[in-house]
């Protein structure tokens, strides 16, 4: 092989080399803002974007948006009157007698409900926000209403307990004189069960009021109240009494040599029964 040929062989093995050395660098992939003309580049409404695709989802938003309803939302200075034009088209009614409330097991009262109609016409609320709120006043009434029943019954209760304590065996007796005593003094009992208490009890289910025409009755006397019983029960204050008078000291209770002594152990057994 001639020198010639081993040159040009080696001429042609060096020029891979010469081809990679010569190859342009890479560069940076242009932005999407960068791709713009120039005068909408710093267009600050674009730069909320960092692609074509995000621009053309905003915009077919906007298109579909053209052309439906708007309301414009008043200035602080607005008339009431224009403030009930824009609840108007937000769906609220133009009279406080379009309302419609869901039927309900909770009882509201005819009054309460019309002066709610027109509280919910002038804050503008729609028959849905209404209906809402008619919901939350039901269910406080409702909360409201077992708190005092519950109030109620415990009052009743405790009163209860306190007559019988105080009457004992003449409980009933002490009832029924109680409200003949009334009737004698106030025609009727009627006023009992007119008034109504803070604690939801009528004014004759309060304690005090049965004690005190209970001792009216007294007063007045079983012979001058029509229907009134010829022997009355002992309460157990009556038999205290009548206990401590029979149990004194220099008394035949004591004495087991007194005739009466027998006579006063068995009386005394018998009161204490009503204690």
């Amino acid at each position: 092989m001639s020198e010639e040929a081993i040159q040009d062989t080696g001429s042609q093995e060096a020029a891979p080399e010469a081809v990679v050395a010569q190859a342009a660098p890479e560069t940076a992939p242009i932005g999407f803002l960068e791709s713009l003309p120039e005068e909408l580049r710093n267009e600050p409404s674009l730069r909320n974007f960092a692609d074509p695709s995000a621009l053309a989802k905003s915009y077919v938003h906007a298109q579909r948006m053209i052309g439906a309803d708007k309301v414009a939302i008043p200035s602080k200075s607005a008339t009431p009157e224009e403030w009930r034009e824009v609840f108007t088209k937000l769906g609220a009614p133009e009279d406080a007698g379009a309302y419609e409330f869901s039927d309900s097991d909770i009882s509201v009262n005819d009054d309460l409900i019309g002066t709610f109609r027109d509280r919910a016409l002038t804050a503008g609320l729609t028959n849905s926000q209404a209906n809402e709120m008619m919901g939350f006043v039901r269910d406080t009434i409702s909360g409201l209403e077992t708190d005092m029943s519950e109030t109620t019954e415990k009052a009743l209760y405790e009163g209860e307990q306190e007559l019988r304590q105080e009457f004992g065996q003449a409980f009933d007796q002490r009832l029924e004189l109680a409200q003949m005593a009334a009737k004698d003094l106030l025609g009727s009992t009627d006023i009992f069960d007119e008034i109504t208490l803070s604690d939801g009890r009528m004014l004759g289910d309060h304690p005090e009021v049965v004690k005190m025409f209970s001792q009216l009755a007294e007063q007045i006397g079983e012979d001058n109240l029509e229907g009134a019983p010829t022997e009355l029960v002992m309460t157990p204050q009556e038999a205290q009494r009548q206990v401590s008078e029979m149990t004194r000291r220099d008394g035949p209770y004591w004495d087991k040599m007194h005739p009466e002594h027998d006579t006063y152990i068995e009386e005394v057994l018998r009161l204490r029964e009503y204690l």
